[in-house]
């Protein structure tokens, strides 16, 4: 049995970008035009064939990493996803995304989309909630279109906020409305965002002409389902006068004996970090000793088990009554953490003293 090679037809040029951010221009390449092919597919060849040291971004070459966002022909798309043939005989013009310092090439920096995700509040389900988490169906169909998105950042770069203006202090961006949207709308999630999109992530920047919207390869509706109803969120708790006036006079209060809560901009409140049954947490005292959550009392603190190590044998002393404020790092659950392997080498065996 043979195997066919892929059939050839005539050549393909391409006018592909290189240069740094001090200079560059568009250099022509043509690339032999092959049944199937796609954009990477002739970054590929010009690499191997006339340009080795040209940069570019990729990884799995099946639209789910996000790393080849390129701008081809002008619009923001990734460079596997995008066939060759649908530009006829066209030149293909291949530029690097133009909202991010350039590199190399086609490689930009995005690193800016990392410190902005840190900034946000990341999930808070209620304090004491039992693990694992239950929640209905219909609850939780909401948050699946957000959680399809890849991180390629062609709608950060495709945004006339961020891209035409030199100056990303006002707004986070598309990707970040998601990331926040999916959050929020978190059946079990407790933190209020919308002072954080008030102020510094600046979702009022966002004049819905839905183009991050068009560029997605996940086809998410990121205006309508994510950027418009936070909007509305935002606009209730720092607009609406009827929702000032319940605040008021029925302030958000922080829950019977939970300690060390914050109030965000707009009254919301900000819970301390949770802790559950079976988590695995490290205390402040001396020698900084590891120990598990036996229980969480009404008052908010916390009954542990502390670790003794004898020889190669664990020992676990208690129980002991501890205040959330002398827990230094929660590891999660014991059964998902894995005392034994993870932060030990011997088999977790169970003494009470």
């Amino acid at each position: 049995m043979t195997t066919k090679a892929p059939k050839t037809t005539s050549s393909i040029v391409f006018q592909v970008f290189r240069g740094d951010d001090a200079a560059g221009r568009e250099e022509r390449f043509e690339v032999p035009a092959v049944e199937g092919m796609v954009v990477l597919d002739a970054i590929h060849y010009i690499q191997a064939n006339y340009a080795n040291d040209l940069a570019c971004r990729w990884n799995c070459k099946a639209a789910k990493c996000g790393s080849c966002s390129a701008e081809i022909n002008g619009r923001p798309r990734l460079m596997c996803k995008t066939r060759v043939d649908e530009f006829g005989k066209d030149e293909i013009h291949v530029w690097p995304m133009r909202a991010f310092p350039l590199i190399k090439d086609l490689v930009t920096d995005v690193s800016w989309n990392y410190q902005v995700n840190k900034e946000i509040p990341g999930f808070t389900p209620p304090a004491n909630e039992p693990v694992p988490y239950r929640m209905l169906p219909e609850d939780t169909e909401r948050v699946y279109e957000y959680r399809k998105c890849i991180e390629c950042f062609l709608c950060q770069d495709v945004c006339h906020v961020l891209r035409n203006h030199d100056d990303k202090s006002m707004y986070y961006g598309p990707r970040y409305m998601v990331r926040i949207a999916a959050l929020e709308m978190h059946p079990l999630d407790t933190e209020r965002r919308t002072g954080l999109l008030h102020g510094k992530a600046g979702v009022g920047m966002c004049n819905i002409t839905k183009c991050c919207q068009e560029v997605c390869p996940e086809h998410i509706k990121i205006t309508d389902n994510a950027i418009i109803p936070l909007k509305e969120r935002t606009t209730t708790d720092a607009y609406d006068p009827i929702a000032w006036m319940l605040r008021k006079v029925r302030p958000r209060r922080e829950p019977a004996g939970i300690t060390g809560a914050q109030t965000s901009e707009l009254g919301g409140v900000r819970l301390p970090q949770r802790f559950a049954v079976k988590d695995v947490v490290r205390l402040k005292s001396a020698g900084r000793p590891f120990a598990r959550v036996g229980g969480v009392r009404p008052d908010g603190k916390l009954e542990v088990w502390i670790l003794k190590m004898r020889g190669t044998q664990q020992h676990w002393k208690g129980p002991s009554v501890v205040d959330t404020s002398e827990v230094t790092n929660n590891y999660g659950p014991l059964d998902d953490v894995g005392i034994g392997s993870k932060l030990f080498e011997q088999t977790l065996t169970d003494h009470a003293e």
